[in-house]
């Protein structure tokens, strides 16, 4: 019955009633059974065996010989042989006739054929229907089978999932660790929860005030719910799902952004959000006194919990105590439960205010060199006679004494700055500004109070460095100086591109300072359809059009048009400093103020040996260009493509970049280089005999004083890109003997040339030397020993034209501080030299664009390139001059 699932059609009360019928019934007849049964002897088992045969086998083999004489012996032995060859013939007892008795209907076959066919068609739930009949629901016979049991979960806050109600008979229901399930029934008794995982658990439930009882537990591994009271009264299986720790990584590294700010990609994901994320940084080169300092700097989030995050942030770092020094930064991510995610370590730079003011890098040094001691004050030793009247407790006075070494040495530079600083400081508000520094450090007990100045003089240095129009002024003087010098010595873009921030924030500043100023003096804020500004010869200029002014400068300092960007520097500069407002011009007279005469003096000042040494430079680095040019074409045609001198001649580059005829040949759209003031850019720049150029400066053939004779004059003409690679080769090797020639560099200089000392001859003898090596090395074919060739002559004239840079800046120091003499105490200048550069043609907005989508896409394919060989050709051409 129980196989052929009879049972389980039974009432739960009906089923355990029969159940226990059967069990007692069976419980009796076994014990009858057993009572009754008798076990057989062996006297019994012996006759009904020796009934078999008339020599009685079984009893006979027992017996011993009577006589024990030789032939009674002989006889005994045959007869024992008789006597188990007759048991050997013995058969087993046959129940067939007490079985025929018993069974006369041989129901012994049916039952067991029949149960083996109930027990196949059962198939799988033959064990199951056999355990529930032997094990029925005996709770049903007092009425627990009509118990309800209402189970719900509730998954933790963090994870925003709505509470999950468990059904009867639902299993594998999933939920996540940490999630409380509650149970609630009616029972006459307490119930038990039982949890049972890898490890069993079991409480008995709690009473509530209706009168229903209640059990809550917590999931925190898979595990089988089950409640019993008389039994299962209900069960389920839970999977509880891990939380795991949330993912972080770096998209793009942690580069500069705009105003200073530290910019990166990033992107983190976790299973029920992400709500904090910081950015750990860690000094590459810690302080033995604190080897796992990290701090960490909280970046704002969208929202407070995000399972994904793709964000591209921006932080300012500047501020921080370890600004301008390289750190290794790791992003840390922790999820509601506490767990972090840490991404992979990069190291970089933290960017740094560049601070132009002297004021302003004197409290950014005092106030890192704080910020920076990781030490704490030592401890002082009590003195009880400090207690006594009169006495003097001279180690709380003398706290400075206790303190770190780099806190002393802060406020040793702060005593050394102030000294005197009444009659050299020209704001007196920095000089108590000062003081109340060192007064701060001076009784400061501990390294928190200490720490204290770095608002006061966080709020110095932006004061000094941001103050009014002259301050301004000299802010924007600095600024375009660093720019400058920067596109002069081939700074990195990434210093470029900071300098040139530095330089956009002081130009707006200047113009909102000098527009506060005009105010102030009576003036009108510009109307919105006028022209608020003017230049003092009467050329108005927008706000727009400024600010694509300032967006062109953009444009040229990324593509690398350096000698286009200082030109436009220069011209923004200029321009600055002779804006007047309609009514804002004090016209003092004070020096350096917009209307007061430019303390930069014209390049028809410039002493000779300067003017001599800078007309040298130029001359090399045009030379320089055009020989880096020559080895990137050797490049091309080693790998049978046209080198760009031989595309030029099909006039493709000069229509389609709009170059004008004076233009070099190899050189890309808004991207000359090499090219200097009153070369390339104009039109007619290359003929004399065009004296009313306009761009020309008053000179005859539109030249400025100091522009290179190598490119504007007969002397020197530029070298063509026609012919072929050996005919150019040979063209500037003739270019670098005229210049040694010109310059005195060879037999016979005299001691009072300008570049004697400065430029070596045997280093000249050795570029050219290489030139010709290079040039051989082309008639034959030999493109990759030439390519070599070129390299070390292009290295040289680099060497040469960085060395005669290093000595133009030190006589150009060593002059102005002779001849200036209105310096303030700190060494600030009150005036600068522009840019000159007339002749240089800035490229218009649709040329920048090109240029700019030509390096992207030079970029673009250095960096996917897998050969060497294309990656060092295109590294020389993204190479900045």
């Amino acid at each position: 019955m129980a196989l052929a699932g009879a049972f389980d059609q039974l009432p739960p009360a009906l089923g355990a009633v029969l159940a226990l019928i059967f069990l007692m019934g069976g419980a009796i007849f076994l014990l009858r059974g057993t009572r009754r049964y008798a076990p057989p002897v062996e006297a019994e088992a012996v006759q009904l065996l020796d009934r078999q045969s008339p020599l009685r086998p079984v009893s006979s083999l027992s017996d011993r010989p009577a006589d024990p004489s030789r032939g009674a012996q002989a006889l005994w032995v045959r007869h024992r042989d008789r006597v188990l060859k007759a048991a050997r013939d013995l058969k087993l007892p046959n129940l067939s006739a007490e079985w025929r008795q018993l069974d006369p209907f041989r129901l012994r076959y049916v039952l067991p054929v029949a149960l083996v066919g109930i027990a196949v068609l059962a198939g799988e739930q033959g064990p199951g229907r056999l355990l529930r009949a032997l094990n029925p629901d005996y709770g049903a016979l007092v009425g627990a089978d009509d118990m309800t049991v209402e189970a719900w979960i509730i998954p933790p806050d963090h994870t925003g999932r709505a509470p999950i109600f468990l059904k009867p008979g639902l299993n594998d229901v999933r939920v996540p660790r940490g999630s409380e399930i509650t149970l609630r029934t009616e029972a006459p008794t307490a119930p038990r929860l039982v949890l049972k995982g890898r490890h069993r658990s079991s409480q008995s439930f709690a009473a509530t005030p209706d009168g229903a009882w209640e059990a809550k537990a917590t999931l925190e591994e898979d595990a089988r719910v089950s409640v019993r009271w008389w039994g299962e009264r209900a069960a389920w299986r839970l999977l509880a799902s891990p939380d795991d720790p949330p993912t972080v990584q770096f998209v793009s590294v942690p580069t500069y952004g705009r105003l200073d700010r530290t910019e990166f990609a990033w992107t983190a994901a976790d299973d029920y959000g992400v709500v904090k994320a910081e950015l750990a940084i860690r000094l590459q080169d810690p302080n033995p006194a604190a080897p796992d300092a990290e701090d960490r700097v909280a970046i704002p989030l969208a929202a407070p919990s995000m399972p994904e995050i793709k964000d591209t942030t921006q932080i300012d770092l500047t501020r921080h105590r370890w600004a301008g020094l390289p750190v290794e930064v790791h992003l840390v991510v922790t999820d509601a439960s506490g767990q972090e995610g840490v991404s992979k370590t990069e190291s970089f730079t933290l960017p740094e205010k560049l601070f132009l003011d002297p004021v302003a890098r004197v409290a950014q040094e005092v106030r890192v060199t704080v910020l920076r001691e990781p030490r704490d004050y030592a401890s002082l030793t009590k003195n009880p006679d400090a207690l006594k009247q009169g006495a003097i407790n001279n180690p709380a006075a003398n706290r400075l004494n206790a303190a770190p070494p780099d806190v002393q040495k802060a406020a040793l530079m702060l005593d050394s700055v102030t000294l005197m600083g009444e009659r050299y400081m020209p704001n007196q508000a920095y000089y108590l500004t000062f003081k109340m520094a060192e007064g701060v450090l001076e009784s400061a007990g501990t390294k928190d109070e200490a720490d204290a100045v770095d608002p006061l003089l966080w709020s110095l240095a932006l004061k000094a460095e941001y103050g009014s129009a002259a301050d301004a002024l000299r802010r924007l003087e600095a600024a375009r100086r660093a720019l400058e010098q920067a596109l002069r010595d081939g700074a990195s873009e990434e210093e470029i591109r900071r300098r040139m921030e530095a330089f956009r924030d002081a130009a707006n500043e200047y113009l909102a300072a000098k527009m506060a100023e005009a105010v102030a003096n009576g003036g009108e804020m510009p109307d919105t359809n006028e022209d608020g500004m003017a230049m003092g010869g009467g050329q108005s200029l927008g706000g727009q059009d400024f600010e694509d002014m300032l967006n062109a400068l953009q444009d040229l300092t990324d593509t690398g048009a350096t000698e286009q960007a200082r030109q436009l520097l220069s011209d923004i500069t200029n321009m600055l400093q002779n804006l007047e407002f309609q009514r804002g011009q004090s016209g003092n007279g004070m020096a350096g103020m917009p209307g007061s005469q430019s303390d930069g003096e014209e390049q028809e000042d410039l002493p000779p040996e300067e003017q001599e040494m800078t007309d040298a430079m130029r001359r090399l680095s045009e030379i320089l260009r055009e020989q880096r040019q020559l080895n990137d074409d050797t490049l091309a045609q080693q790998r049978g493509e046209m080198p760009s001198g031989q595309q030029g001649q099909s006039g493709e580059s000069g229509q389609d970049s709009g170059q004008e005829s004076g233009q070099q040949p190899g050189g890309q759209q808004g991207q000359q280089d090499g090219l200097q003031p009153g070369q390339g850019g104009q039109g007619q720049a290359g003929n004399p005999s065009e004296g009313d150029n306009p761009q020309g400066g008053g000179r005859p053939g539109g030249e400025r004083p100091g522009t290179n004779s190598f490119a504007g004059t007969d002397e020197g003409d530029a070298p063509q890109g026609g012919g072929t690679l050996a005919e150019r080769q040979a063209r500037l090797g003739e270019l670098v003997e005229k210049f040694a020639r010109e310059q005195g560099l060879g037999e016979g200089a005299g001691e009072d040339d300008a570049l004697t000392g400065a430029i070596d001859p045997d280093a000249l003898a050795a570029i050219r030397e290489a030139q010709r090596n290079a040039e051989r090395n082309l008639a034959r074919g030999n493109e990759g020993a030439a390519s070599n060739d070129q390299a070390l002559a292009t290295q040289g004239l680099s060497d040469l034209n960085r060395n005669l840079a290093a000595l133009l800046d030190e006589m150009q120091r060593e002059r102005t501080n002779q001849g200036q003499a209105r310096n303030d105490p700190f060494g600030r200048e009150a005036g600068g030299m522009g840019n000159n550069g007339d002749n240089v043609r800035v490229p218009e907005e649709a040329e920048r664009q090109r240029a700019k989508d030509i390096l992207e896409e030079l970029r673009r394919r250095y960096n996917e390139s897998d050969d060497e060989e294309e990656r060092e050709y295109l590294r020389r051409l993204l190479d900045r001059f």
